[in-house]
């Protein structure tokens, strides 16, 4: 099992507030907004203001500001609803999209909670290739990738009874790339806790074929990021 030292994977790539940047590409993905994700909430009797537009844009801006990306990717599950996209979601969206704009060229990858997407903009594509990496949204399998960014799997990890959405990096271990696993970006979503995890136990059909114990979380602590051991070693010490 390949560990990777902390500075060596963050002279490649910045994490922050759910976002990976990649450095040497000035690209920046973050995947899983699910946007209208508060709407369903209070649709299902969560009866208080959850700002849901307002915590997404300050992100974004955020994000923005510290990378300076040339590309921002937004790596599928970019609606939360699978078959309808109200007014104030198309809003959310396009205020999103301005923001961004704004700044960066902006490339939609198409997910499995996005069917309405090409109803709202015809901009979307399944995959994006750039300088040796594939950003795909990770809900289906993959041929003929570089290195594999991915959304999908929600993951978080729990220390010290906190959970934390996580990144989770493997060094060469999809057919000898390496894969990085996106958390999810909206804050209302609560994760899904890895700690244990099997191969077997994730959604994606590219991490069902990948040892997860060899899979190194990187978690975000006061605006830093953080290296964990692979969850074979944590699981050994938990």
């Amino acid at each position: 099992m390949n560990a990777v030292g902390e500075a060596d994977l963050l002279r490649r790539f910045g994490f922050y507030k759910g976002a990976l940047y990649v450095r040497d590409l000035g690209l920046c993905v973050v995947s899983d907004v699910h946007i209208g994700l508060a709407e369903t909430l209070y649709r299902q009797g969560l009866h208080f203001p959850l700002h849901e537009e307002e915590t997404l844009l300050e992100r974004f801006e955020a994000i923005l500001e510290r990378f300076r990306p040339t590309v921002f990717v937004l790596d599928g599950d970019i609606f939360h609803s699978f078959d309808r996209v109200s007014r104030a979601v198309k809003e959310t969206f396009a205020t999103i999209l301005a923001a961004l704009r704004a700044e960066c060229e902006v490339v939609l990858v198409r997910g499995s909670h996005d069917a309405m997407l090409p109803s709202v903009t015809g901009g979307a594509v399944d995959r994006y290739d750039r300088g040796g990496y594939t950003v795909v949204h990770g809900d289906r399998a993959v041929e003929d990738h570089g290195t594999l960014i991915i959304g999908h799997d929600h993951p978080a990890i729990e220390i010290d009874m906190a959970r934390f959405p996580c990144f989770l990096y493997g060094q060469g271990v999809v057919r000898g790339k390496d894969i990085i696993v996106m958390p999810a970006f909206n804050p209302l979503s609560p994760g899904v806790m890895i700690n244990y995890a099997r191969g077997r136990d994730f959604l994606s059909p590219i991490l069902r074929r990948v040892d997860a114990g060899a899979l190194q979380p990187v978690v975000e602590v006061d605006g830093e990021a953080v290296v964990l051991p692979p969850l074979a070693g944590i699981r050994r010490f938990a």
